[in-house]
């Protein structure tokens, strides 16, 4: 129990300073929030139309996966950092949807993007949904069926 609250505490101190060091204000970023969601009102159900890009998953012990795409390469920055966090009293499926930069595709080209994430449940993936590495924006999806806990930390970076 102390290793996931020291790990949870190292990510979210990461995160934090990212975001004072970068000075990027959650203006920059829309999101939905971590809603629960049911078989009718998930994301890929309401959008059938959607060709998803599926972050690559990596498992570390006590409930954290990482998720990344991209690959960092010279001459990028870490251009916006962001977390959100939440509990429930029973497993429940959840989604979140991020978008970068909130409004319309501009700005800096998406190089990498990591994902930090705290969950109670193996059964999570995150994907690109709209824009993505190369290009000046990204929606984000992230999904997690039967969790109890939900917490992440996002980075992107970029040229």
């Amino acid at each position: 129990m102390q290793s996931r609250a020291l790990i949870t505490a190292l990510l979210f101190f990461i995160a934090g300073s990212g975001i004072f060091i970068c000075n990027v204000s959650s203006d920059e970023i829309k999101h939905s929030g971590i809603v629960t969601v049911t078989n009718e009102t998930r994301y890929f159900v309401q959008h059938p139309d959607v060709n998803p890009v599926v972050f690559n998953k990596e498992y570390y012990a006590k409930g954290n996966v990482i998720f990344t795409t991209g690959e960092r390469i010279d001459g990028d920055h870490l251009i916006l950092t962001f977390m959100d966090e939440t509990q429930y009293t029973r497993d429940e499926d959840v989604e979140v949807l991020l978008r970068y930069p909130s409004d319309a595709c501009n700005g800096n080209d998406i190089s990498f993007i990591s994902i930090y994430t705290y969950i109670s449940s193996l059964a999570a993936d995150a994907y690109i949904v709209d824009g993505g590495i190369r290009k000046s924006c990204a929606e984000i999806l992230m999904v997690a069926n039967k969790t109890s806990n939900f917490g992440y930390q996002i980075y992107i970076y970029g040229y």
